[in-house]
């Protein structure tokens, strides 16, 4: 007796790809963008969160938080390579960063000041005040917060979705722009004469651009659009130190800020802003952070030999 079995094959029920998990990253980056802009325009002018111990962080946090949810939701993989929030290389990312930042926050920020008080006019105040003393860890958390949204939405996010449409570079042009004009609503808020607000309005702008073109190259070049972990700590010390250590006689107002004190004053900060941003620039243009993970490790290869030819010499000595 003979049994026939008929086997049915039971393909499994595929979902639908969502509206938004196949919606152009363009638009997407489009909306991300209009909700960050709407918010820190609330909190900036309506609600003048600036003068508060809380400063506008619910626009820092709630868009990034926006931003992460609708990619774990709806596009997970691209948490890495288009936000850029990648564990690639992570430790060397980060030591990078670190001392990136310090060298970018002396250059631009605290080096001007410096120079000028200690060579050109004695009489300058080179004192060093911390803002907000009692703030300080929060500070440093507002400011991490607004790294990582910044970066992840501009260099991430802006920039990766351009490239679908133009060039590397033009890529990373059209988002440094956009991170420029982000950063105009400061000295509009401060208010003051017209002519002094424009001219501090494009300063800042400009310079603004300037740093979103140093950050784009570091992830499209230097970091090969791997990870924005370096840029992120960056931006941190940056924003953190320049805003909570402050050399001269600023008036800590909300904002970053731009030295009016006198011309020389001025010169002096664009020249180091000039020769730091240009070696950056050639650096980032040329080599690949694996370059100096490398260089580091040989340096640290030849120290190592050096320490232990030193101390066999020494022993040798103290045994005669």
């Amino acid at each position: 007796m003979t049994t026939t079995m008929t086997e049915k094959t039971i393909k499994p029920i595929q979902e639908e790809p969502s509206m938004w998990s196949s919606m152009n990253l363009l638009v997407i980056a489009g909306i991300m963008l209009t909700i960050g802009i709407i918010w820190r325009i609330v909190d900036q002018f309506i609600l003048g969160l600036g003068d508060t111990w809380m400063n506008i962080m619910p626009s820092k946090l709630f868009p990034f938080l926006i931003l992460i949810g609708f990619f774990w939701k709806y596009r997970r993989q691209g948490i890495d390579h288009v936000l850029g929030l990648s564990k690639n290389k992570l430790r060397l990312q980060i030591s990078v960063g670190i001392f990136l930042g310090l060298l970018l926050t002396f250059m631009i920020r605290l080096g001007g000041p410096l120079i000028y008080g200690l060579f050109l006019d004695p009489s300058y105040p080179i004192d060093i005040h911390i803002v907000d003393i009692e703030l300080l860890g929060y500070m440093f958390l507002f400011f991490l917060t607004n790294a990582f949204l910044e970066e992840t939405l501009f260099r991430g996010l802006l920039q990766n979705s351009f490239k679908t449409r133009v060039t590397p570079n033009k890529a990373i042009l059209l988002s440094a722009v956009f991170f420029g004009l982000w950063h105009a609503g400061w000295p509009i808020l401060n208010g003051g004469p017209i002519s002094e607000v424009m001219s501090q309005v494009s300063t800042l702008v400009f310079g603004s651009l300037i740093l979103g073109l140093l950050f784009g190259f570091y992830y499209e070049r230097f970091s090969s659009g791997q990870s924005l972990v370096g840029i992120i700590v960056i931006h941190t010390i940056l924003n953190f130190v320049g805003e909570c250590f402050k050399i001269g006689p600023d008036s800590g107002i909300q904002g970053p800020d731009i030295p009016v004190f006198s011309p020389a004053l001025t010169l002096v900060s664009f020249v180091l802003f000039l020769i730091t941003f240009s070696a950056l620039f050639i650096l980032f243009m040329r080599y690949k952070i694996e370059q100096v993970s490398a260089l580091w490790k040989q340096l640290g290869y030849r120290l190592e030999i050096r320490l232990r030819r030193k101390t066999t010499t020494d022993n040798a000595v103290y045994t005669i």
